[in-house]
C-alpha cells in the first residue's frame, strides 16, 4: 500500500517516541525547579516499566512496518508505542497547564482528560494484534466479529471513563471538563461492563491464537509458538491490571500493563516477521510448565493451610503448624506435578521431541536384539545418514561401531558420561542438535555399551587384517622362494644334467674328466645357494644353538658393525623365530634406508617376557604403517607380543619388541 514510503512513515512514527520522552524529561525538570517534584512522571510508580513497554512496542512495530508495510500488525504496534509516548507527553503538558499553572497552556484540561484514559487503547490494540497475527486476518468471520466487538466495547469503555472518571495523579487536582453529572449511576454501570467486556475480548483474542495454532501446520505453526510465549501469561496480566485498578494499586497496574505491552510486541515480531528460530517450543513448554506448576503449588499450599488451620489451629493455637503443613504438601507435590505437566505439554507443543525421547527411553529400558543403538538413534532424531563414533580409551582414538577409524570434526556433538567421552554424533547442518543431544542423553548407557562392543570390533578387525597380511606375506614369500629356486639352483641342476648326458655319449676321457669336474663344481654351487636360501627362511644355527648364536653369526656375516649383547638362553621356537625375523628386518632397514654405520642388538629377559632392542645411528625414517614394520607387528601379535619403532631427535631408529618367553 505505502510502497517505498513505508520506511519513511515508520521512521517518522518511531521518532515521535524519543521526542515525546524528551518533552517529558524537560517538563519534569521544570516541575522540579517549580518545587512540584512530586508531580513528575518519573516519580510515579511503575514509570520505568511503561517507558520500556513503549520503546519496545514502537521499535518492533517500526521495524516490522518497514520490512512488511502491507502487514497491519507492524503499524498497530507502532501505533501502540506512539500512543503511549504521546499520552505521557500529554500528561506532562496537562500537569503544567492545568495543575501547576492553570490556564497557562491552551486546552490543558481537555488534553489531560484525553491522555488520562489513553491506556484503554492498549487493550484494544493488543487484542487486534493477537487476532491478526501472523496472517494479517482473523481466524474466521466469527472471530472477526469478536475483534470488532472488542473495539466497540473499548470505545464505549473509553467514552464512559472520559465522561465520569476523576483524573488520576499527577492530574488529580485538575478538573474534568468532559464530565457528565446526569445519569452518573447508569453511566458507571455501563462503563464497568464495557471495561470487563474489553478485558474479556483480550482473553478471547488469546484464545483465537490458540485455535489458530491448533489449525496451523509447518512454518506458521512454529511462528505462532513465539506469540504463544507471550499469550500464556496474558490472562494473568489482564486480571492483574483490573485487580490492581480496583484496589488502587498503581504499581500492580503499571507492571501488568507494561508486561503485556513489552512481551507481545517482541513475540509478534518474531512470528509475523517469519524468523526461523527453532528453540521456541522449548521456551514455551518450560514457561507454561512453570506457570501451571506454580499455580498447582499455590493451590495445594492454600488448601492444606486452610484445612490444617481448622484442625490444628483449634488444638494448639499455633499458626505455624498450618504453614509448615502447607509447605510440606507443596514440596511433596512439586516434583510429580512438574513431571506430569511437563510430559503433557511436551506431548502437545513438542511432539517430535516427546516421541523421540520416548522411543529412546523405551529402547534404553528394554533393548531389542533386532535393533542396535545406532539405528534407534537415527530413527529417533529422523536423521538416516547420521554417523556415530565411539571413543576408545585404551587406543586414544575414535572408531565406528564396526571398528573402522573415524576422523573427528569440530561440528560433531560429543556425548560424555561421568565426564569421559563416550560417543561422537555427526549430523547434517540442518539437523535439530538440541533434539539429538536429548535423545543421546537418554541412550548414554547404551552408547557406552556400544563403545565397548566397538572396541571389541576394532580388535577383531585388526586380527582379520593381520591374518590377511600374514597370508599375503606368506604368498609373496613362497613366490620369491620359487623364483629363487627357478633362477638359481634349478637352472644349475638342469645345466648339469645336460652336461653329464653329453659326457656320457663321448669316448674322450679328457672331456669326460672335464665334465665331471664341472659337475662337481656346479653341485657345490647349488648346495651353497640352497643353504643360503634355507638360512634366509630359518637358519640352522637358530635351531641348533638358539637366538643369541644366530644373531652372533648374523653380525659376523654383516657388512655393518653389529654389537650383540644379552644372555645366551633358549626360548620357545616360535619366540626365537619371531625375534630372529624382527632383528633381520630391522637390520636390513637400517642398512638399506637409514644409512646407518653402527647397530646395537640387545636381548634381555624380564620375567616371562623377552625384550629385543635394535638401535641404529641412521637418519631415522621409521614408518609404522610401512609394509616391513607392519609385517613385524603382525608376526609379534600372532604370538602375543608387540613391536614399536621410534626416532630420536638426534637421529637414529629404535625398534623394540616385547615377546612371550619361557626358560627351556
Amino acid at each position: 500500500m505505502l510502497g517505498g514510503r513505508g520506511e519513511l512513515v515508520a521512521a517518522g512514527g518511531w521518532l515521535l517516541v524519543p521526542l515525546s520522552l524528551g518533552f517529558v524529561v524537560l517538563m519534569d525538570h521544570r516541575l522540579a525547579t517549580e518545587g512540584r517534584a512530586d508531580l513528575r512522571l518519573a516519580a510515579l510508580d511503575g514509570g520505568i516499566v511503561v517507558v520500556v513497554a513503549m520503546i519496545s512496542a514502537a521499535t518492533v512495530g517500526a521495524v516490522l512496518a518497514a520490512r512488511r508495510p502491507d502487514h497491519p500488525v507492524g503499524w498497530l504496534l507502532l501505533l501502540l508505542g506512539v500512543e503511549m509516548a504521546l499520552g505521557a507527553a500529554a500528561i506532562s503538558y496537562a500537569t503544567w497547564g492545568a495543575v501547576v499553572r492553570p490556564g497557562s497552556l491552551p486546552a490543558a484540561d481537555v488534553v489531560g482528560t484525553l491522555a488520562d484514559s489513553s491506556w484503554i487503547a492498549w487493550f484494544v490494540i493488543l487484542a487486534l494484534v493477537l487476532h491478526l497475527t501472523p496472517t494479517g486476518r482473523p481466524v474466521s468471520r466469527r472471530w472477526e466479529a469478536v475483534a470488532w466487538a472488542t473495539v466497540a466495547s473499548g470505545l464505549l469503555w473509553w467514552s464512559g471513563v472520559l465522561t465520569h472518571h476523576r483524573l488520576d495523579p499527577p492530574l488529580g487536582d485538575a478538573p474534568n471538563p468532559l464530565e457528565l453529572h446526569s445519569g452518573a449511576r447508569l453511566l458507571s454501570v455501563v462503563t464497568h461492563a464495557a471495561g470487563w467486556c474489553t478485558a474479556f475480548g483480550v482473553i478471547l483474542a488469546a484464545a483465537s491464537l490458540v485455535l489458530r495454532f491448533n489449525r496451523s501446520r509447518g512454518g506458521e505453526r512454529r511462528q505462532l509458538l513465539w506469540l504463544a510465549v507471550a499469550a500464556v501469561p496474558l490472562p494473568v496480566f489482564v486480571v492483574g491490571a483490573f485487580v490492581g485498578a480496583a484496589f488502587d494499586k498503581p504499581v500492580a497496574v503499571a507492571a501488568a500493563t507494561g508486561g503485556m505491552v513489552t512481551l507481545v510486541p517482541l513475540a509478534t515480531a518474531l512470528a509475523a516477521g517469519r524468523y526461523h528460530l527453532y528453540d521456541v517450543d522449548r521456551i514455551l513448554s518450560r514457561a507454561t510448565t512453570y506457570l501451571l506448576v506454580t499455580g498447582l503449588l499455590a493451590a495445594a499450599y492454600a488448601v492444606v493451610v486452610l484445612a490444617s488451620g481448622r484442625v490444628f489451629g483449634d488444638l494448639t493455637g499455633a499458626s505455624t503448624v498450618p504453614a509448615v503443613a502447607g509447605t510440606l504438601a507443596a514440596v511433596a507435590v512439586a516434583a510429580p506435578a512438574h513431571r506430569v505437566v511437563q510430559n503433557a505439554l511436551d506431548r502437545h507443543f513438542r511432539r517430535r521431541r516427546y516421541d523421540a525421547v520416548r522411543m529412546a527411553r523405551e529402547f534404553a529400558r528394554s533393548p531389542s536384539p533386532s535393533t542396535d543403538v545406532d539405528t534407534t538413534f537415527r530413527q529417533a532424531v529422523g536423521e538416516p545418514h547420521a554417523r556415530l563414533g565411539y571413543w576408545l580409551h585404551s587406543r586414544d582414538c575414535w572408531v565406528t561401531a564396526d571398528g573402522h577409524p573415524m576422523d573427528p570434526r569440530p561440528t560433531d556433538l560429543v556425548i560424555e558420561r561421568h565426564r569421559r567421552p563416550v560417543a561422537r554424533l555427526r549430523l547434517a547442518e540442518a539437523a535439530d542438535r538440541e533434539l539429538a543431544t536429548a535423545v543421546a542423553g537418554e541412550l548414554v548407557s547404551e552408547l557406552d555399551n556400544a563403545r565397548l562392543r566397538a572396541e571389541l570390533a576394532t580388535q577383531l578387525l585388526e586380527v582379520q587384517q593381520s591374518r590377511q597380511r600374514l597370508a599375503t606375506a606368506q604368498l609373496v614369500e613362497r613366490r620369491r622362494i620359487g623364483r629363487d629356486l627357478h633362477d638359481g639352483a634349478q637352472q644349475r641342476l638342469l645345466a648339469l644334467g645336460l652336461q653329464l648326458r653329453a659326457a656320457h655319449d663321448t669316448d674322450d676321457h679328457r672331456e669326460l674328466r672335464h665334465a665331471l669336474e664341472y659337475g662337481i663344481a656346479e653341485v657345490q654351487t647349488a648346495v651353497h645357494e640352497l643353504r643360503d636360501l634355507a638360512n634366509g627362511l630359518h637358519p640352522s644355527v637358530l635351531t641348533d644353538s638358539g637366538l643369541f648364536a644366530a644373531l652372533d653369526e648374523l653380525s659376523a656375516r654383516s657388512v655393518l658393525p653389529i654389537h650383540v649383547t644379552g644372555e645366551e638362553r633358549r626360548f620357545p621356537p616360535e619366540t626365537e623365530t619371531t625375534a630372529w625375523f624382527i632383528a633381520c628386518e630391522a637390520i636390513t632397514n637400517a642398512f638399506k634406508h637409514a644409512g646407518a654405520s653402527h647397530i646395537d642388538v640387545t636381548v634381555t629377559v624380564v620375567g616371562p617376557r623377552v625384550h629385543l632392542s635394535i638401535d641404529d645411528d641412521g637418519i631415522g625414517r621409521a614408518d609404522m604403517g610401512g609394509r616391513g614394520l607392519r609385517g613385524l607387528i603382525d608376526r609379534a601379535e600372532a604370538i602375543g607380543g608387540s613391536v614399536q619403532a621410534s626416532t630420536s631427535a638426534e637421529g637414529g631408529t629404535s625398534v623394540r619388541a616385547d615377546l612371550p618367553c619361557a626358560s627351556s
